[in-house]
């Protein structure tokens, strides 16, 4: 895998490719992601105690810092990979937290850090529909494995945040798995 570091990029790239804030550094561009759809779909959570448009067409992905090789690697992949594909975009935890299991109800469970793991960091990666979360999937655990850093053969994914599954329960009943909310 080429090595990458966010050094090289101008400064203008570099502001255009990350963010962060306490808790999390953000990446990509995010072309086709309306700014403000996170903070509309809590409003719309909260306010109708149901699952919305938003949270229904947002599939999350999950790769755990103890699922890779090299955790700095796969950030730097992202990266870059985020420069080539302008949709490609999510966010990473700062540091490494405590995880409760009870929270983790994204599929496959294969892929959820291993028994053992007290403290995991995450990287999210959010799509927008069925199709594009499995295209993703393919490639990611495809170019991450053959490239020797990512240690599962599968990729968590969930629909939504998982703060909603505490308001609206489980994700997994809000709406049909296999179809995504007509647009």
């Amino acid at each position: 895998m080429q090595s990458f570091t966010l050094d090289a990029l101008s400064p203008e790239v570099r502001k255009a490719v990350t963010f962060e804030d306490e808790h999390w550094v953000y990446f990509g561009i995010g072309v086709g992601w309306q700014p403000d759809r996170c903070s509309r779909c809590l409003r719309l959570v909260k306010q109708y105690r149901a699952p919305n448009r938003y949270c229904i067409n947002c599939w999350k992905l999950e790769i755990f810092f103890s699922n890779c090789t090299d955790v700095k690697a796969v950030k730097e992949y992202l990266l870059r990979e985020s420069i080539k594909d302008p949709a490609l975009h999510g966010k990473w935890l700062k540091k490494k937290i405590k995880i409760p299991k009870e929270l983790l109800t994204s599929v496959p469970e294969e892929a959820h850090p291993d028994d053992g793991v007290e403290e995991d960091g995450v990287i999210l990666i959010y799509t927008k529909s069925i199709k594009e979360r499995d295209e993703r999937i393919r490639k990611l655990l495809k170019e991450l494995r053959d490239g020797g850093l990512y240690k599962k053969r599968s990729i968590s994914y969930r629909r939504g945040c998982v703060d909603y599954d505490l308001i609206i329960g489980n994700w997994k009943t809000w709406y049909d798995l296999n179809k995504d909310y007509p647009t």
